[in-house]
């Protein structure tokens, strides 16, 4: 009987199935905030209780939960239905949407989200995630994207090249230094202000209307393709020139506190361009604005620009102006020291026009990176500037402050004269020129050019050459750089902030290359400074280019097509614009220059000299520059000065010398060299047996052993301790003499070379017969020998073919010299005959062993050494193989069979009967004859073995007859025929 625990558990069991399957199940619901607002949706219903229906929340296609303090949406997993969800401003730190990928829009901005994962939310629409914490956001999977609100994150990066159906972006207040918009060409609406942004590609989007893009480090901005855009704000960035002549349908614009140089507003249509909204001002560089009319933009705009810039219909043609900036100062600079670049300064200007924004010094030649360096010396003293310090460039910017404000052109000239020069390199040299000018543009006084680089990424060569010539700065035309010198290609290769196309080509004629732009157009290329392996002409390459840094040899050229490559370090990245030279062209005194010079002794080793004496040491340096000599690197005693010092020494002694500067003073050595000793030798004499090379050895206590061929004079044949010496076949004296440097011991040691005759010896190639005794000779008596078989006599008996070598040495008063004779024994063989070849009358002699020595015969008188008779006549023959020098023979009998081809029986003796010549070596042969019909005629034997041309003794006619002959059963069958004549 079962007891009461067990129906308990099985009581339990059941009401837990009956649970699982009779009841409704739920979504558990943890945040009560959340559940709240479900149930004030009618999504939920009673009270709180932590669940909600699973089916209630799978039925939801929108949901809206903003502003209900929810700190967690644990259970949105299964709103599978969910096609839009807001839950904008709630205290969120997480998200997880990745169940509900129905969704087409998501708004979940105000929260405290640090990421948020879309990629399953692959029919999203719209995603408002601003005013959160996200620093990445991946919208690779969310191709369907048209709108998308993420400002006031923390972004660094946004890829958009997956969402090409994007039309609406606010990316505003992030840290985003990098926006591609290239693949978004849907785009209408773009907000991107307040990030770091220094490069902004709009040209696809050629359906924008509204762009703000202000408060980034944008400073390139081309709106040519942008013809629909209506609004338009840049301000706060780094502009230098702004054309929005084509964007003819623009009513809100904003360019403020940027580094515009020019500025194009001439579109058709500035009536159109609202007065509240527009603002030009805080450009201090722009000097002149371009507009439909200037009168109407002076009486509408005068308050939206700065005091120092003009409207005009035509900026190429500007107004005289009155500034003109000059400054002096050719010094002598000392490395690992500071110097100020100028002496004076002063700057002439309207007195209207008391101050400017900016201005710019920069290392424009013999600039060394890394190592030079501008500072201003006590930035305290100068409050109302700051500095800013690009090593690439080697360009200082002063600038205000405050960011806004321009600063007075005396604040300026104070602060110049306070800027320095260092160089952190003690072996620094050469020159150094400072530009000091108030534009952007780098300017160089060797050639009083002003250049700047302009971005643009993929840019054509042709397009380039089109922009530069439109740009204008401060009234000087503009054009594709061309680089006529060292300090031009290091200024716009090195230290410029980009790299791009240049003026020259060789299109007109392949591999000449001229520049094609600005006063050198037409004009060969003299100066070049081409990459290695260019110009190469890959692709129809016919423009010059500077190469992207990292590739080759910084700052140099290269070739490229008219468009260069899509992407990579081949993709061009801009281009340079030169200006100055033009005619036309106003006389700018915006710019000036000064100049240090860093003096340095070159010395010039002087000529070692042997053991002591006078030493005379020059050294060169810049004009002006006055030398000194030390006897220290630091410090130390002053020796003299001039450009040579003369002294007495017997020892190396090390020698300095400076041109005022001592931290670049130099060495220089006055070497003293120990005249050697006389050479040693371990023996005066040397000998060899017969012609060769004798190795000669010879000692010094220092330096170096010369062979002379001579005891004085002549020219050494040799140098070093050991000499092996050429092929000597006559007795010589070779000298020794030693040298350190020029320090020569002139006492030559000779030594004696002897040469002894070794024995002379002739090789030998002798005969001997098979079995018999052979005698060697070693040919000279008197010797010592030693044979190869290990005798010791003259002569020496063998008894069978090889090679033999026999050593023969002379006394050792003729030098006990040896020399080996060889003798080669080749021993011939008894033939042997194998088998014979019989052929009609040919007759062919086989040996069992084949030799040259054979020679072979068939009568046993005459022999050949062709093993092969023709015509051997019929009957009984002997076969004679014999060695051709007597040692010994075979021979072996064989027998030749003659079948007549014809016979004539008519009595007269001649060829009466038919018969075969040496059938009768073989009694048990039989022979057939037959007609030409197979008739037997007659059959012969050893009885009778002619045929008299009867059949039962009745002459046959005429005609051809057949036999067959049958020797034995060991060979074969003989056929053939005959005929008979009558």
């Amino acid at each position: 009987m079962k007891n009461a625990s067990f129906y308990k558990i099985t009581l339990l069991f059941s009401l837990l199935l009956s649970s699982f399957f009779g009841f409704a199940q739920y979504t558990l619901i943890p945040d009560p905030n959340f559940e709240q607002a479900l149930i004030d949706l009618n999504i939920d219903s009673g009270v709180i209780d932590g669940k909600v229906l699973t089916s209630s929340a799978a039925a939801v296609i929108s949901l809206n939960i903003s502003s209900r303090g929810c700190t967690n949406l644990t259970g949105i997993q299964d709103f599978v239905s969910l096609q839009e969800l807001f839950c904008l401003q709630n205290p969120l730190m997480t998200l997880d949407v990745s169940k509900n990928i129905a969704l087409v829009r998501l708004g979940c901005s105000n929260n405290l989200l640090s990421s948020l994962d879309v990629s399953q939310n692959i029919a999203l629409q719209e995603l408002d995630c601003q005013k959160n914490r996200l620093t990445i956001l991946d919208l690779s999977k969310n191709t369907e994207l048209t709108k998308l609100y993420c400002s006031e994150n923390q972004l660094s990066n946004l890829d958009l090249s997956k969402n090409t159906l994007l039309n609406f972006l606010h990316c505003d207040q992030n840290r985003i230094a990098n926006l591609d918009v290239s693949t978004n060409t849907s785009l209408i609406h773009l907000s991107c202000d307040e990030n770091q942004i220094a490069n902004l590609d709009i040209s696809v989007c050629t359906a924008l209307i509204d762009l703000e893009c202000s408060k980034n480090r944008l400073s390139n901005l081309n709106s040519a393709n942008n013809t629909a855009l209506i609004n338009f704000y840049c301000d706060s960035n780094q502009l230098t020139n702004l054309d929005v002549s084509k964007n003819t349908s623009l009513t809100n614009f904003s360019c403020s506190n940027n580094q515009l140089n020019s500025l194009n507003l001439k579109n058709g249509n500035n009536t159109a361009l609202s007065i509240s909204t527009l603002l030009i001002n805080a450009n201090p560089n722009l000097t002149c604005i371009q507009v439909d009319n200037a009168a109407y933009s002076i009486v509408n705009w005068s308050t939206k620009k700065d005091a120092s810039a003009s409207y005009s219909e035509n900026c190429n043609i500007l107004n005289n102006t009155t500034l003109k900036i000059e400054a002096t100062g050719d010094q002598i600079y000392c490395p690992l020291t500071t110097l100020k670049i100028v002496e004076t300064i002063h700057i002439d200007h309207d007195p209207a026009e008391t101050g400017t924004e900016a201005i710019y010094i920069q290392i424009s030649s013999g600039y060394s990176s890394n190592l030079d360096k501008l500072e201003l010396s006590n930035p305290t003293a100068h409050p109302s500037i700051t500095t800013s310090w690009d090593p690439v460039t080697g360009k200082l910017k002063l600038s205000s402050s405050t960011g806004l404000d321009n600063v007075l052109y005396s604040d300026f000239e104070e602060a110049i004269k306070d800027v320095v020069f260092s160089n952190s390199s003690v072996t620094a040299s050469g020159s150094r020129t400072f530009s000091i000018t108030m534009g952007q543009a780098n300017y160089l006084p060797s050639t009083d050019h002003y250049y700047w680089f302009k971005s643009r990424i993929g840019v054509t060569w042709s397009q380039a050459k089109a922009l530069a010539e439109a740009e204008n700065y401060y009234g000087l035309k503009g054009y594709l750089a061309t680089i006529l010198s060292a300090d031009e290609a290091k200024l716009i290769g090195e230290q410029a902030s980009g790299t791009g196309w240049i003026g020259g080509s060789d299109a007109e004629t392949e591999g000449t290359w001229k520049w094609v732009t600005g006063p050198e157009a037409g004009t060969s290329m003299i100066y070049t400074f081409w990459n290695t392996g260019e110009p190469n002409q890959r692709g129809d390459e016919d423009y010059a280019h500077i190469t992207q840094p990292g590739v080759g040899i910084k700052g140099s050229w290269n070739d490229l097509s008219n468009t260069g490559d899509p992407s990579g370090n081949y993709q061009p990245k801009g281009y340079v614009v030169e200006f100055g030279g033009s005619p036309g062209d106003p006389i700018l005194q915006i710019a000036t220059s000064t100049k240090i010079t860093i003096p340095e002794a070159t010395p010039i080793t002087p000529n070692p000299i042997c053991d002591s004496g006078s030493v005379t040491i020059n050294a060169t340096t810049a004009p002006g520059a006055i030398i000194s000599w030390y006897d220290q690197q630091t410090g130390g005693t002053l020796l003299g000065t001039g450009n040579s010092y003369t002294t007495t020494i017997n020892t190396t002694t090390t020698y300095y010398v400076d041109a005022g500067c001592n931290s670049n003073r130099k060495s220089v050595t006055a070497v003293v060299n120990k005249t050697p000793a006389k050479p040693t030798v371990s023996s005066p004499d040397v000998s060899r047996c017969g012609p060769g090379s004798v190795n000669l050895q010879a000692m010094s206590d220092i330096g170096n052993i010369n062979w002379y061929k001579t005891p004085t004079g002549g020219t050494s044949i040799y140098n070093g301790a050991n000499f092996p010496t050429p092929t000597i076949s006559t007795n010589t004296i070779y000298y020794a003499e030693a040298s350190n440097n020029d320090c020569i011991n002139s006492d030559r040691t000779p030594i004696n070379i002897i040469i002894y005759t070794p024995p002379a010896v002739t090789n030998e190639e002798l005969m001997m017969c098979e079995n018999q005794k052979k005698t060697l000779d070693a040919g000279i008596s008197g010797m010592t020998y030693k044979w190869s078989t290990g005798e010791t006599t003259q002569q020496i008996d063998i008894y069978k073919g090889g090679t033999y070598t026999v050593e023969v040495t002379n006394s050792v008063a003729e030098g006990g010299c040896s020399s080996t004779k060889t003798i080669k024994v080749e021993e011939h063989q008894t033939p042997k005959i194998d088998h014979i070849d019989v052929n009609g009358t040919t007759v062919t002699i086989h040996l069992l062993k084949k030799e040259e020595y054979y020679e072979f015969s068939v009568d046993g008188t005459t022999f050949q050494d062709s093993n092969v008779f023709n015509n051997v006549p019929g009957g009984s023959q002997t076969a004679y193989v014999q060695e051709k020098n007597g040692c010994g023979g075979t021979a072996l009998n064989f027998v030749v069979l003659v079948f007549p081809a014809f016979f004539t029986p008519n009595n007269d003796t001649f060829n009466d009967v038919w018969e075969i010549t040496g059938i009768e070596n073989y009694p048990q042969a039989q022979v057939t004859i037959f007609d030409r019909y197979g008739k037997l005629l007659a059959q012969l034997s050893a009885s009778g073995m002619s045929w008299d041309g009867t059949y039962n003794k009745f002459p046959l006619p005429a005609s051809d007859y057949w036999y067959a002959v049958k020797i034995d059963n060991t060979m074969p069958v003989f056929r053939g025929h005959f005929s008979l004549k009558r």
